[in-house]
């Protein structure tokens, strides 16, 4: 029994010494990473152009006063009183008309509003994925530098450098995709729409975030083998 509890301590400490050994590599040893190409790939540089955020405005048209005639060219003052009742009734039911519709014309539905500035997150998403591919390829060419000149190759570098780099490239997207969405939810507000209508884009950012880090896991694995 005490030769057991022995050897578990032993194993214990191994563990807890490899631990250690990993968390110096990986998040205190400095490495010489310093690269200007890859300070080149992952600066923020987004070309964002929002939509304009003028509405549609509804044009109310103007009712013409309508004169009636007798043959003759005159009438008696009880038609004339009658009449002029009637075109005033008249003038007043379309004006009221005409502006409930202008009303419902000048505010946009919620998701007009929130296709208005798809192009915009679309066309971030775009420049994002290069970015990302472009810090893949160097990895990777940088790698098979290593390999082809006999030099050592550092996992551990290799994490450190691009994992960092990562970072900052996803720090500089996630700015880019609060500016668009804030003016997103600006509008919705302005036009009397909780910023709640603009969650689906949101959910979907975050969804594409975690689809981004798995897929330069994958590239990784993939192409340091």
């Amino acid at each position: 029994m005490k030769k057991w509890k022995i050897m578990l301590s032993i194993f214990v400490l191994m563990l807890a010494a490899a631990a250690g050994t990993l968390y110096y590599f990986l998040n205190i040893k400095e490495y010489k990473t310093a690269d200007t190409k890859v300070v080149e790939i992952v600066k923020s540089d987004y070309k964002i152009k929002l939509p304009d955020k003028g509405r549609s405005e509804g044009t109310t048209e103007g009712t013409t006063e309508g004169q009636a005639k007798g043959e003759s060219g005159t009438k008696t003052a009880e038609n004339t009183a009658v009449e002029a009742t009637n075109s005033n009734d008249g003038r007043s039911s379309n004006s009221s008309q005409n502006a409930a519709s202008s009303n419902q014309e000048s505010k946009p539905v919620a998701a007009d509003i929130l296709a208005k500035y798809q192009p915009a997150f679309n066309d971030l998403e775009s420049q994002a994925n290069g970015k990302l591919n472009n810090l893949v390829s160097y990895a990777y060419s940088e790698y098979q530098a290593k390999k082809a000149n006999g030099e050592e190759v550092s996992y551990f570098y290799f994490y450190s450098k691009y994992s960092s780099a990562a970072k900052q490239l996803e720090t500089s997207i996630d700015q880019s995709f609060d500016y668009i969405y804030g003016a997103l939810v600006k509008e919705l507000e302005d036009s009397g729409y909780s910023a709640g209508e603009a969650k689906s884009i949101k959910d979907h950012y975050v969804s594409l975030k975690k689809q981004r880090r798995s897929a330069l896991m994958k590239n990784a694995v993939e192409n340091l083998k």
